[in-house]
């Protein structure tokens, strides 16, 4: 199994990156309604060190759903040749979650902050379009190989992709709306999850689907919840 592109805490780094990973931690926490006052206070950093690095809050967030973007295709990347395999499929669910839930915010509030510039409503749009044809690809793959009961020509295949992308952009929203005071729990995670996969099975092998189905709820009870502890 290939290891889950997942962030718990960034490095410590200069201070380009810890305004990059306190304008993360803030929006999680307390929406777009923040800025460099806000970053500036709870990062020790002055307001004039930040416009050293950026000229203003878009391009932190600018910078914020680019690396969203680039965490998140990372993770999707197919591999270089042969059949998907469940497990690999499992590491795309699992560690695409867990790039989500660390970006929960932009991902819940793209149109919100898409409205700030030009420059993030192109990004967000980009990555989108990149996200459906990726997770496009690989349902191309497991169709290919792991065919089910019921035929995917190209046109459904696209539409999987888009239907599917839609849930999982949606998950941490979902799962932030059902945490309890102990946070989320490993089952609840991994039924979501399970959710999402739900979407393509009638159109891929049963014996497949449940190697998947198991994974899901190995990987997550035994390892990898815990990047929703991580805060």
């Amino acid at each position: 199994m290939r290891p889950v592109q997942i962030t718990l805490k960034a490095q410590k780094g200069g201070n380009r990156e810890r305004i990059i990973e306190a304008a993360i931690e803030l929006m999680n926490h307390k929406g777009s309604n923040i800025g460099t006052a806000q970053i500036a206070e709870h990062t020790g950093i002055s307001p004039g060190n930040i416009y050293y690095h950026f000229d203003n809050f878009s391009e932190i967030a600018l910078e914020v759903v680019q690396r969203l973007r680039d965490e998140l295709m990372a993770n999707l990347a197919l591999p270089t040749f042969g059949p998907v395999s469940a497990a690999q499929l499992v590491d795309y669910y699992v560690g695409g979650a867990a790039v989500l839930w660390r970006y929960r915010f932009v991902v819940s509030a793209s149109r919100e902050l898409a409205s700030r510039s030009v420059e993030l409503e192109n990004l967000f749009q980009r990555f989108t379009d990149e996200g459906i044809e990726s997770v496009r690809k690989i349902l191309e793959n497991l169709f290919a190989n792991y065919p089910g009961k019921l035929p995917v020509e190209s046109a459904l295949c696209s539409r999987l992709a888009e239907n599917m992308w839609v849930l999982w952009s949606a998950w941490p929203r979902h799962v932030e709306s059902r945490r309890t005071e102990d946070g989320p729990t490993p089952k609840g995670i991994a039924t979501g999850l399970q959710q999402i996969a739900l979407t393509v099975t009638p159109y891929i092998d049963a014996d497949f689907y449940r190697q998947v189905d198991d994974g899901l709820v190995d990987y997550v009870t035994s390892l990898e919840y815990r990047f929703l502890k991580a805060e």
